[in-house]
């Protein structure tokens, strides 16, 4: 039984032995000897488009060293302005770099050795003046420009009225609020109206009114002191009102006769005998 055995493996081997040497339809081509040159180049991404990434792209802005110069001074009605704030702003696309100068004694000021470019300037001293149209232009590259600068009062207090209906009309409900607000300059040069809550304002007039409410109110938490009234007559009726002491007149409309009413009217018909 090995002896079987080991006759059919010897058999099977020339069998196999044959074919290699002879050639048949299961032979192999010989390995290569020289590799392809597309396996060993690099391959060539240039052509792939990628798609788009959410978001823009971002680049940083400076203001210098350049060659350009800006000088100028700040004034006030009452003249030259020292400690103010000059806000100059180099603008490049959607972005901006600001860079800040304050003003002498003498109110002047001067900015050196910046870049070219579009300018935007102000003014401005917290918590009284400031510039509220800022003056924009370009500057070219060794330019040495001049800007002078003027600035507007904004303190005290503002009395503001609002009425409804309006224009008011003669014999119907009105409603009469009058909002006091403290106008200051913020730090950042920006004007700002501030509410003045709990402030006594009393009610005042001339005119043809009947105040169905105290003429005495304080201010609520927007800064709005509000009456209920009716006025008596048409046209202009004056009115004040008096804030710690000050008397502020009050433009409101002048008020109007109530349009007639109307009535519904049945289409006129037509008979045929």
């Amino acid at each position: 039984m090995r002896r079987r055995a080991l006759f059919v493996v010897l058999s099977a081997a020339l069998v196999i032995a044959g074919a290699c040497t002879h050639g048949s339809d299961f032979d192999y081509p010989p390995p290569k000897t020289i590799i392809d040159d597309v396996s060993t180049t690099a391959p060539d991404y240039s052509g792939v488009a990628l798609a788009g990434v959410a978001g823009r792209t971002t680049t940083s802005i400076d203001n210098g060293p350049g060659q350009a110069h800006l000088s100028g001074a700040v004034q006030a009605p009452e003249g030259p302005v020292p400690g103010a704030i000059v806000h100059v702003e180099r603008v490049v696309g959607e972005g901006s770099v600001a860079t800040d100068v304050a003003s002498n004694p003498d109110g002047t000021w001067r900015l050196d050795n910046i870049k070219g470019g579009r300018y935007r300037v102000r003014a401005f001293r917290a918590p009284d003046l400031a510039q509220t149209n800022p003056v924009i232009f370009f500057l070219n590259g060794n330019d040495n420009k001049v800007l002078n600068l003027q600035l507007q009062h904004f303190n005290g207090t503002a009395v503001t009225p609002a009425i409804a209906p309006n224009p008011p009309r003669v014999d119907q409900p009105t409603n009469l609020a009058v909002q006091v607000t403290a106008v200051i300059v913020d730090p950042g040069g920006t004007v700002r109206m501030a509410p003045q809550v709990g402030v006594q304002v009393d009610l005042s007039g001339s005119g043809s009114w009947q105040v169905q409410s105290a003429s005495t109110q304080f201010t609520q938490a927007n800064g709005a002191a509000v009456w209920s009234m009716v006025c008596g007559a048409s046209g202009v009726q004056p009115l004040t009102a008096t804030v710690a002491g000050q008397a502020y007149p009050l433009n409101v409309p002048a008020c109007q006769e109530a349009p007639p009413p109307t009535f519904a009217t049945s289409p006129p018909t037509t008979s045929f005998g």
